[in-house]
C-alpha cells in the first residue's frame, strides 16, 4: 500500500524531519535484511537488539523512508551516522511499535474493504489459507503471510496489502486476555471465523474457560451487519456466541445440529472426501488436504464464500485445488527411501495432537510400519503433565496404536512413560538430531512417520536431515 510522508506523520503523530511531505513509501518492513526498495523501514527495539542499529543498512537496500524513535536516548549525531538523516523520508515518533499499529489502523480505514478475521485454538492457518484460496478467483484478496497473527504481524500484513485489495483475510492469535480485542481495534472485522477452542497457551491464559473468553473477543468486535462463523460442535461455544455476537451466527462441524455438516468422511493420501449437508447445498465434496481439521476448515470457507455469494462450483474448485500449508498435515515422500512423513510439527496442543495421530492411523497403508515422533506440547502451564500423560494413554487404543513411538523432550517423556506401560516400543530422544539418527536406520523399511510437536521443539530438523541424507545418497549413486 502506498502512502505519503504527510499521511505517515498524521497517522502516527510523528514529526517529519527529512524529506518532502508528498514523497511516497510503498509498503513497510521491520527487517533491513528483507526490505524491498521503496518500503518504509520501522526499527523496533527488542530485548536483544535495537532496530535503529540497522537504519543505514535499510537505506542502503533501498528504503524510501524510516520511522525512528524521537527523541532518541542517544545523541542525534550517531543517529545521523547510522542513516537517520539522508536521502528519503525520516519521521520521528515517540514509540515505533505503537506507530506501526497506528499506521496500520489508518491504512485499514483508507482501504475501506471487508475484513475476514480467523481465530481459534486449532486450524487458523489452514482455514485462513483456504479462505484466501477460495475467494481469490472472485476478489483481489490479501491474506496474512504464514502465521503472522500478532499485533506486529497483522500490522505488516495490512500495510503491505496492494492498493487494489478487495478483501483482507487476517489470522488473529492470542496468548493473553485482550490480544484479539486489540487486533480487532486495528483491523475491525466484517466476518469472524472461530475454528475451535481447546486447551492452548494455558501457561498464560490459565484454563479452558479463560481461553474461551480470550478467543471469543472476536465475536464482540463484529458489527450488526457482519457474520460470525463458528465451530458448532462445541455447544458451550454456541451459547457464548449467541450471547456475545450482535450479528447472525452460522455454525459448522460434524454434529447434525450445525448449519453446515460434514458426514461420511473418507480420508486417504489423495485427500479427504465428505458429504456436505446444509440448508442450501447437499453435495459430496473433495479436498486435497488431509484429515478432520481440513474438513472443518473447508466447512468454514464454504460458509464465508456463500456469504460473499460465490457459486458452489467456484467453491468446489477452490477447495480441490488448495494445497496444505507448511507443517500442517503435509505429506512428504523421502526420495530414495520407502519412508513417507506426515509433517504436522508447526505447533501442537492436546486437541491437534489427537487429530494428527488419528489422521496418520487412517492413511497408513497395510504394509507400512507406523511410527510416531511426538515432541513437547509447550505453553500448557499447570496442565502440562496431565495433557502429556493423556496422549500416552490415547496411543494405547487399538485404532491408533503405533509400531514405534519416539518422544522428544522432557514433557513428551511422560507420553512415552504411559505408552510403555501399555506395551508400546518407545525411544527417548532429546533433540531432532537424535530423532534423525534413529530414523536413518529405517530408511530401507516401508514406514509412515508422523512428526508432531510444538514449534519450539523444531522437529522439522529430523525431516530436513532425512531429505539431506536422501540427496547425498542420490548424488553418490549417480
Amino acid at each position: 500500500m502506498k502512502f505519503s510522508a504527510r499521511e505517515i506523520a498524521q497517522a502516527t503523530g510523528g514529526l517529519l524531519i527529512d524529506g518532502s511531505p508528498e514523497a511516497l513509501c510503498d509498503g513497510v518492513s521491520i527487517d533491513s535484511r528483507t526490505i524491498r526498495p521503496g518500503q518504509l523501514f520501522v526499527p523496533l527495539r527488542g530485548s536483544r537488539c535495537d532496530g535503529h542499529e540497522f537504519i543505514a543498512d535499510a537505506r542502503a537496500r533501498g528504503a524510501a523512508g524510516v520511522l525512528f524513535l524521537h527523541p532518541h536516548p542517544q545523541p542525534l549525531s550517531p543517529l545521523r551516522e547510522r542513516g537517520v538523516r539522508g536521502e528519503g523520508i525520516a519521521i520521528g515518533v515517540p514509540d515505533t511499535a505503537r506507530a506501526l499499529s497506528d499506521l496500520a489502523r489508518w491504512a485499514v480505514k483508507k482501504l475501506n474493504k471487508p475484513i475476514i478475521a480467523v481465530a481459534g485454538s486449532n486450524g487458523k492457518t489452514t482455514t485462513k489459507e483456504l479462505l484466501a484460496h477460495v475467494l481469490s478467483p472472485r476478489f483481489r484478496t490479501h491474506a496474512t503471510a504464514g502465521n503472522y497473527n500478532t499485533e506486529i504481524g497483522l500490522a505488516l500484513t495490512v500495510l503491505n496489502a496492494p492498493d487494489d485489495t478487495e478483501l483482507l483475510v487476517l489470522e488473529m492469535g492470542t496468548t493473553a486476555q485482550g490480544d484479539i480485542a486489540k487486533l480487532c481495534e486495528i483491523a475491525p472485522p466484517t466476518v469472524g471465523v472461530l475454528t475451535s477452542i481447546s486447551e492452548e497457551h494455558t501457561a498464560t491464559l490459565g484454563d479452558l474457560e479463560s481461553v474461551i473468553e480470550a478467543e471469543t473477543e472476536l465475536l464482540e468486535a463484529l458489527p450488526t451487519r457482519g457474520l460470525a462463523v463458528i465451530n458448532g460442535d462445541d455447544t458451550q461455544l454456541i451459547t457464548i456466541a449467541r450471547r456475545k455476537a450482535r450479528c447472525p451466527v452460522i455454525t459448522f462441524g460434524f454434529a447434525p445440529h450445525n448449519d453446515l455438516v460434514a458426514e461420511e468422511l473418507k480420508i486417504s493420501r489423495a485427500g479427504t472426501r465428505f458429504y456436505l449437508r446444509s440448508p442450501r447445498w447437499q453435495n459430496e465434496l473433495q479436498i486435497s488436504l488431509l484429515g478432520r481439521p481440513a474438513v472443518l476448515a473447508a466447512l468454514a470457507a464454504t460458509a464465508v464464500a456463500q456469504h460473499f455469494e460465490l457459486l458452489f462450483s467456484e467453491i468446489c474448485r477452490g477447495l480441490m485445488s488448495a494445497r496444505p500449508a507448511w507443517g500442517r498435515l503435509q505429506l512428504i515422500s523421502i526420495p530414495e527411501t520407502a519412508l513417507t512423513v506426515l509433517h504436522d510439527a508447526y505447533n501442537a496442543n492436546p486437541a491437534s495432537m489427537r487429530e494428527a495421530i488419528l489422521c496418520a492411523a487412517q492413511i497408513r497403508h497395510p504394509d507400512e510400519e507406523l511410527i510416531f515422533v511426538l515432541g513437547d506440547m509447550l505453553e500448557l502451564g499447570a496442565l502440562s503433565e496431565r495433557a502429556h500423560r493423556e496422549i500416552g494413554r490415547f496411543l494405547a487404543t487399538g485404532r491408533v496404536r503405533p509400531d514405534r513411538l519416539i518422544v522428544v523432550g522432557k514433557w513428551a517423556r511422560l507420553i512415552g512413560e504411559e505408552a510403555a506401560r501399555a506395551g508400546l516400543s518407545v525411544y527417548y530422544c532429546s533433540t531432532s538430531d537424535e530423532v534423525a539418527q534413529v530414523l536413518s536406520f529405517m530408511r530401507d523399511r516401508r514406514c509412515l512417520i508422523l512428526l508432531k510437536g510444538s514449534r519450539g521443539m523444531r522437529l522439522e530438523g529430523a525431516l530436513d536431515a532425512l531429505l539431506q541424507q536422501a540427496l547425498i545418497s542420490y548424488n553418490t549413486a549417480r
